[in-house]
């Protein structure tokens, strides 16, 4: 088995709201497996329960993100929802093809560079004002 990993987690993913935080690690997590399973040849039996969890957890994390997002009264509300509107079509729509083709690394690299790069550029955008919630709330 060549890694075990296919995205490590570091404390630069971080943006310093636990609940993202650790949401985001959650959906790390999820894309990791998908990649042991795949590493192991054990993708065709995988792929579709896993990504139907992530896509059910991504969900889940859009929407915590979006109301703190609102209750901070983030600007670019509207821009940051369509950025998680687009992921959610996407990520069905290859995970239909991917379960008919059976091409779990492009569905790896897909996942891979789009939440490295909305992490680490997008959701940075609005860490000073849940910053400031949280404070507010002591969370």
């Amino acid at each position: 088995m060549k890694n075990i990993l296919y995205i490590v987690w570091s404390d630069n993913n971080k943006l310093g709201i636990p609940i993202i935080d650790e949401q985001h690690r959650g959906i790390i997590s999820t894309i990791n497996s998908l990649h042991y399973f795949i590493q192991t040849g054990h993708e065709h039996e995988i792929i579709k329960p896993t990504m139907t969890m992530l896509e059910q957890y991504t969900e889940v994390h859009f929407k915590t993100e979006e109301a703190l997002l609102a209750e901070a009264n983030y600007p670019a509300l509207e821009e940051h929802i369509a950025l998680h509107k687009e992921l959610a079509k996407r990520t069905k729509k290859l995970s239909i093809d991917a379960n008919r083709r059976k091409d779990s690394d492009m569905v790896l690299k897909f996942l891979k560079e789009w939440w490295l790069g909305h992490i680490n550029k997008k959701d940075r955008q609005y860490i000073s004002y849940l910053r400031k919630l949280i404070d507010i709330r002591a969370f």
